[in-house]
């Protein structure tokens, strides 16, 4: 008798359990309803840490002094660990990708990822360039940050993310200073020109003097041979039904260019290299890897071009480096501008990330940067002079480097900090 009543009491309870948890599931659900109305909630798929996670499209504002004008449907994701815990709201530059994030996961914070206004599935059918800006983007996240404190009253929060995001995240930082306990930018620029010099003096210094000749090299025998590796482009891309209206020569001239940055942005391992006696072939095809030719094919324009506007507007870009090579291209000027949308405004402002920098480097704090030595982007790294700022730059590392990628101590120092900033 005493074990069937146990058997019952234990029954009981976990019938209660369940209930608790459904209630919990709905009124999670139902409180970001309430948070936006006429938003879609969708539960997605979760692992450790979380307890819970969906796919929020809410409408949100073309312009936020001008609510009126009306919204466009911006996509978010929520994984929800505990309702007391801090928040990491990452600021994305670019679309939504669902990879995890190494401080939510190893912190247990609940995670928000925003996808950046007209990026992804967070675009118009067509786009209202004169509302794509930094300003208008930082209302986004600020509207997200105010009313999700509603259902996270209690934690801290925490910003963050990867280049373009990570530029957000200062961006985002300089104007709503109260919306974010701790920041923490990945590889994340800011850039002063839409021809910026700076990344091109990383990349000749950078490696070794043999290394760098290698790639000039290459850059060389590519161009010497152009019309030979013309055929090859117009063989391969046809293949996959590419078209070029800015022309098969120019589109590989800017991928000869590119090669450089693209090579120690994402890998700088010279012992892959083509030498002389590798075939013509072989050595477009490895360029073809690295700053490929389809990036600068009509198909990749149209994904491309919220960016190109961006860096054309506020947050500008490098200059192409024809140093040594300009006796055989085919152009005296080669701008990012000419991958920028037609018929619209690009001037540049050139005091907007300037007023940033000033800020996230005299005033920021509990601020951490993340920078691989090899990036070009670090030739436009913050250089942080405020309380409870840390800069980390891992000799040899990409674009990809984050903070597993340090070593012990520094991810250690970085983690311990965190978890005070954020108590």
């Amino acid at each position: 008798m005493k074990i069937k009543i146990l058997i019952l009491s234990l029954i009981s309870v976990l019938m209660i359990q369940c209930h608790s948890t459904q209630q919990v599931n709905a009124d999670l659900k139902n409180q970001i309803i309430d948070l936006f109305p006429g938003a879609t909630v969708e539960a997605i798929a979760f692992g450790e840490p979380y307890q819970e996670a969906y796919k929020v499209k809410l409408p949100q504002f073309l312009d936020h002094n001008n609510p009126e004008l009306g919204t466009f449907d911006q996509h978010i994701y929520l994984y929800h660990t505990d309702y007391v815990a801090p928040v990491h709201l990452e600021t994305g530059g670019y679309d939504a990708y669902l990879e995890e994030r190494e401080i939510s996961k190893n912190l247990g914070l609940n995670l928000i990822i925003v996808e950046y206004r007209f990026y992804g599935e967070s675009k118009p059918d067509n786009i209202p360039w004169e509302y794509l800006t930094n300003d208008q983007a930082v209302e986004d996240y600020h509207r997200i940050n105010q009313a999700f404190r509603k259902i996270y009253k209690t934690g801290k929060w925490l910003t963050s993310g990867i280049s373009k995001g990570g530029e957000t995240a200062m961006i985002y930082k300089s104007k709503y200073p109260e919306d974010a306990d701790v920041v923490v930018p990945y590889v994340a620029p800011i850039i002063l020109d839409t021809a910026d010099v700076r990344p091109w003096e990383l990349v000749n210094r950078v490696g070794t003097s043999d290394c760098r000749q290698k790639v000039k090299n290459l850059q060389k025998r590519l161009l010497q041979n152009k019309e030979a590796v013309l055929d090859l482009m117009i063989e391969t891309t046809r293949a996959d039904s590419l078209t070029f209206e800015i022309g098969h020569e120019v589109a590989l001239e800017y991928a000869i260019l590119e090669y450089p940055f693209s090579f120690w942005q994402w890998n700088g391992d010279c012992s892959q290299i083509p030498d002389e006696k590798a075939s013509l072939d072989s050595a477009y095809r490895y360029l073809n890897g690295v700053s490929g030719v389809s990036n600068f094919s009509d198909q990749s324009y149209e994904s491309g071009l919220p960016s190109y506007y961006q860096h054309m507007r506020e947050l500008g870009y490098y200059v192409m480096d024809t140093t040594d090579l300009s006796y055989w291209l085919s152009q005296d000027r080669y701008s990012h501008g000419v991958f920028a949308p037609k018929g619209v405004d690009l001037t540049y402002n050139d005091e907007y990330m300037a007023v940033v920098k000033d800020y996230v480097e005299n005033q920021g704090e509990q601020m951490i940067w993340i920078y691989g030595g090899l990036d070009p982007w670090g030739g436009c790294a913050v250089e942080p002079k405020g309380k409870s700022t840390m800069k980390f730059v891992k000799p040899d590392g990409t674009h990809r480097t984050r903070i597993k990628d340090l070593d012990s101590l520094q991810q250690q120092q970085i983690y311990d900090s965190l978890r005070v900033w954020l108590d």
